[in-house]
């Protein structure tokens, strides 16, 4: 069955898993599940408090969006591990991209233009994962999002860092933000500083030494109770989050202007560019070790629908997070079971608990998203690409240099163009190999690889190991050309059979090869030509250029053999006739 019938034949439940496995949950999987989704919620309940902050929305948007996604993921998604919800790198993103649509933070313009962006990301992902796009994933460098995250995972520390001293953000770039802050130490609120220092000194040593107790939640809670005895606020100036109010979210379609369309889907665009690569690298991660499968495709749709659902309830863009994977892969989660649990206490949260956080110090939450951010420095992971590859280094430098320097939007821009500029460069590499007949095989091998290959003095055949297409055409003559100067055939015979790609640049240069060719008594002739391209080289006029349908050949054997016995009776012929 092709992949279009295998397509065109797919069932409800494949694209909505949830039917396939909610009817038949094995009950004894219960039990790790709802550990798992009250580990999760311990950890998601103070990061979506604190992501929050870095998109720009009151704080129980946060909420909202968790409940959201996570209902909305654990339906469509096929990973039995994976938690979508809010992500540090994701938010960043929205932030940057709205700020350039709307007045300021956590005014009703801003939080609109924040639900519209992620409705867009959600319907971007929904028709990329129907048109099994899943792809697409290929195609993303993993030294550029390395190099990204890593840069972000500092950038996101220095962006935090005003909340601990307790002075004004300066707008800007990271490296902006951090002259700023440096250049506003004396005015540091040392209440402020003794808050938010303890919370991360906290955090740091839990992290160290108790890596499984939920540290968020130990220290939110902690600075709620400090700064409701003391209180913070009042007596000494300390910022708190503020009325946190308590009851269903209300859900509507987010509105914004026609003409902010094209900025706000060059956005989600970046949105999806980001998180999706980080989301398969926390699905692929636990599918490995689990021994499943997951489905690109349908991942594709299941984090459409949790970023969709989410701005229905006014929140804000997600992703799957490789941490909140790790915690609930660590409790026992067996399948998404565990996301609808967490998904329920959320609920209970924002119907009852939320007005706790009132209190909450926004020290406490700088704290929290500096814990995230430490947690994407990975020097471990900046040392094995310096190793590893000299261009996948300078990628990975080029893209944090870019986030860093300029804007998280310039980062993600200049991500994607390395990207695309190390597919064209790793592809554009294909080599032309000359090849010989291995007699026992009957057959045409490389040559390098088997030194006993019989070779022809008359024809030099070579085949194209790749595609031939623009990026590759001028190297495949220039190499054709150096191979002919060094063997002095009288005849060539391109191998296309195990060329895998061809377009109009590439069909050109053979009909440009073969004039030159002809020039120099030289005769071209192509063999194992597919249906495919024989149609892209009649079109482009190449067949006619080499001397018609006479000079393609099914094989390659088929080939050298008349071309022989021509290039030994021409000579004969032409002695004759003198």
């Amino acid at each position: 069955m092709t992949r279009a019938n295998k397509d065109t034949g797919r069932k409800l439940t494949d694209y909505i898993p949830a039917l396939k496995w909610l009817p038949h949950y094995n009950r004894a999987w219960l039990a790790g599940d709802l550990i798992a989704g009250l580990s999760v919620w311990a950890l998601l309940v103070p990061q979506g408090i604190a992501y929050s902050s870095i998109v720009g929305v009151p704080a129980q948007f946060g909420l909202y969006t968790a409940l959201g996604a996570l209902i909305g993921y654990a339906l469509f998604g096929t990973s039995r591990q994976l938690i979508t919800g809010p992500s540090a790198t994701v938010a960043a993103v929205s932030f940057a991209v709205v700020g350039g649509l709307a007045a300021s933070p956590n005014s009703d313009e801003w939080i609109a233009y924040t639900a519209a962006l992620a409705l867009l990301t959600g319907v971007i992902f929904f028709v990329m994962g129907l048109l099994r796009m899943g792809w697409v994933s290929n195609f993303l460098s993993r030294a550029v999002l390395e190099g990204f995250i890593f840069a972000f995972g500092i950038g996101l520390i220095i962006d935090q860092s005003h909340k601990l001293l307790g002075v004004s953000k300066v707008d800007g770039s990271y490296w902006n933000v951090l002259v700023g802050t440096i250049r506003d130490l004396p005015q540091t609120n040392l209440y402020t500083f003794a808050v938010g220092g303890a919370a991360l000194a906290l955090l740091l040593i839990l992290r160290r030494y108790f890596p499984k107790w939920p540290r968020a939640l130990i220290a939110v809670a902690l600075g709620i109770v400090v700064a409701t005895v003391l209180p913070l606020n009042a007596n000494y100036g300390v910022s708190i989050v503020g009325t946190v109010p308590t009851g269903l979210p209300s859900v509507a379609i987010p509105t914004f202007a026609l003409s902010d369309l094209t900025p706000l889907l060059m956005g989600a665009l970046a949105v999806i560019f980001v998180g999706f690569s980080e989301t398969l690298a926390a699905a692929r991660d636990k599918a490995a070790l689990h021994q499943y499968e997951i489905d690109v495709s349908q991942e594709m749709v299941a984090q459409g629908m949790a970023s969709g659902v989410s701005s229905l309830l006014g929140g804000y863009v997600v992703d799957g997070s490789l941490s909140k994977t790790t915690v609930a892969d660590l409790a026992g989660q067996k399948s998404q079971m565990a996301s609808l649990v967490t998904a329920g206490l959320i609920l209970l949260t924002v119907l009852f608990l939320a007005g706790l956080f009132t209190n909450l110090p926004n020290a406490v939450l700088g704290a929290v998203v500096i814990d995230a951010a430490i947690g994407l420095v990975k020097v471990p992971v900046l040392r094995k690409v310096r190793a590893t590859s000299r261009v996948d280094f300078a990628a990975f430098v080029a893209a944090g240099l870019g986030l860093f320097f300029i804007s998280v939007l310039a980062g993600v821009v200049i991500g994607v163009a390395l990207s695309l500029l190390l597919l064209i460069a790793g592809v554009s590499k294909s080599p032309v190999r000359r090849m010989g007949l291995d007699e026992e095989e009957n057959t045409y091998v490389v040559v390098d690889r088997n030194p006993r290959a019989k070779l022809s003095e008359a024809v030099l055949v070579v085949d194209m190991a790749g595609p031939l297409f623009f990026a590759d055409a001028a190297p495949f003559r220039e190499s054709v050309l150096a191979m002919i100067e060094e063997h002095k055939p009288r005849a060539v015979v391109v191998d296309l059979g195990s060329a895998t790609f061809m377009d109009m640049d590439g069909a050109e240069i053979l009909g440009t090869l073969s004039r030159e060719l002809e020039g120099k008594g030289i005769r071209l002739a192509l063999a194992r030509v597919d249906d495919e391209e024989l149609g892209l080289l009649e079109r482009a006029g190449t067949i006619e250029e080499i001397g018609g349908a006479t000079s393609v050949y099914e094989t390659v054997r088929h080939a050298v053999a008349e071309l022989e016995a021509s290039l030994v009776v021409k000579p004969a012929a032409m002695q004759a006739l003198s």
